[in-house]
């Protein structure tokens, strides 16, 4: 049932995000030997995504372009983690939407893209780091038992960092 709440919730955000519901995914137009970011669930290896959130193992929940995993941590806690790209988002769009749903967000740069925290003010072992490339990409972290350590917020930027690099940048 739990799964089926998550599943459900990202579905919505992932909507709400993306704006549309027709359920048809674009694949993107890459120039060559550019990585495919649909391949998988994008970019980042299960190993590369355990190693930055610290963690031995995470078992994959749903397939590209959203997709979502769960890791145990050494504390006896579950880590939700998901990852989204967003072919035609904007972060004035994200912007948009974190602002109805009552996120608190903070503007960043990371490496030459421009993006932004989004905190939920009632769940502070949630968070999600959005930057701007080919549309948006997304990484939301959030411990299951809402407890701000281990960091949500080092670990979604842990991830986002690993996925722009392996992008290339």
């Amino acid at each position: 049932m739990r799964t089926a709440v998550r599943l459900g919730l990202a579905a919505a955000i992932v909507a709400a995000l993306a704006g549309c519901t027709s359920g048809h995914q674009d694949s993107p137009v890459r120039a060559a030997g550019t990585p495919d970011l649909l391949a998988g669930c994008g970019p980042l290896t299960d190993r590369v995504i355990a190693d930055q959130v610290h963690v031995p193992q995470v078992r994959p929940q749903t397939r590209p372009t959203v997709c979502t995993w769960t890791a145990d941590l050494p504390s006896e806690d579950t880590v939700d983690l998901t990852y989204a790209w967003l072919r035609d988002d904007t972060l004035a769009r994200d912007l948009q939407v974190a602002n109805r749903f009552g996120y608190r967000t903070e503007k960043l740069v990371l490496m030459k893209f421009g993006g932004m925290y989004w905190r939920d003010p009632r769940d502070p072992g949630s968070c999600a780091v959005t930057t701007a490339d080919s549309g948006t990409i997304t990484w939301w972290v959030q411990n299951r038992s809402r407890a701000a350590e281990p960091d949500p917020c080092a670990a979604a930027m842990s991830l986002m960092r690993a996925t722009l690099s392996v992008d290339g940048i």
